[in-house]
């Protein structure tokens, strides 16, 4: 047995692709967990300075991983494009978060276009 069919193989009898699978699977549910979590905390009430400092530091990670595992994801090479594509979807949500959150316009870009849209 070579190191490759054992790395085929996986664990306890999962192939590879089975674990990538279950593993983007989990981070895409901790990812909406998280989505859900910016939503209660931070979108639906005021959120305090720390509670944006934490959301901030939070975000920060959950983009540094999920744009990790989909490098790895997004190779030409991977099997199964569907793990890309799934979390290609996080992360633009993720980054939308980060934008829509933590990268507001300014008031007078916000009044400028409110002026151009209703005169």
């Amino acid at each position: 047995m070579t190191a490759l069919t054992v790395s085929q193989k996986g664990v306890d009898g999962l192939s590879i692709d089975q674990i990538a699978r279950e593993t983007v699977d989990q981070w895409s549910a901790l990812c909406q967990r998280f989505l859900n979590r910016q939503r209660a905390e931070i979108l639906d009430v005021e959120p305090s300075a720390e509670k944006l400092e934490q959301h901030r530091a939070g975000l920060k990670w959950m983009l540094r991983f999920t744009r990790a595992i989909y490098l790895t994801a997004s190779d030409p090479d991977y099997p199964d494009k569907r793990i890309a594509n799934e979390l290609h979807g996080r992360l633009v949500q993720l980054e939308h978060s980060w934008r829509m959150i933590h990268e507001k316009m300014p008031d007078s870009e916000a009044e400028q276009i409110l002026r151009e849209v209703f005169p």
